[in-house]
């Protein structure tokens, strides 16, 4: 075989495993989330999808500080691909739960409601971002 088919493979192989080896390695995406609550009224705010945890907290106080006005949202939780949930009992209680299984972070959320004293607790919101 000739120099010239030897000097084009080589360019070639070059040019293909680093690409493929780039692929190969690819990092998941990260996704944020958070919910805030205003203890005061019991609005809350939600954020998901967010490239960053700080991200994604100053997004949730921001929503539930523009539905409350009382000054005193804060955030209950926050999760990274993962599943989060919010419970909450009409005498004011609130719990939050985390989790890769959708309903293991309701049961804790309900769970930990209940540990606040929350009577009847039920869950509001569950979220799940990609994992």
């Amino acid at each position: 075989m000739s120099k010239n088919f030897w000097n084009s493979l080589v360019i070639a192989a070059a040019i293909v495993i680093p690409t493929m080896a780039v692929g190969g390695l690819e990092a998941k995406a990260q996704s944020y989330g958070a919910i805030a609550r205003s203890p005061s009224t019991q609005d809350k705010g939600y954020s998901w999808n967010f490239r960053s945890r700080s991200a994604a907290e100053n997004r949730a106080i921001s929503e539930c500080e523009s539905v409350s006005g009382a000054g005193d949202c804060e955030v209950l939780i926050w999760a990274r691909n993962a599943c989060m949930s919010i419970s909450e009992s009409s005498n004011g209680a609130a719990g939050t739960g985390w989790s890769t299984d959708e309903y293991q972070a309701e049961r804790t959320a309900r769970r930990v409601c209940r540990n606040y004293g929350g009577t009847n607790c039920y869950v509001t919101r569950t979220i799940c971002l990609p994992y």
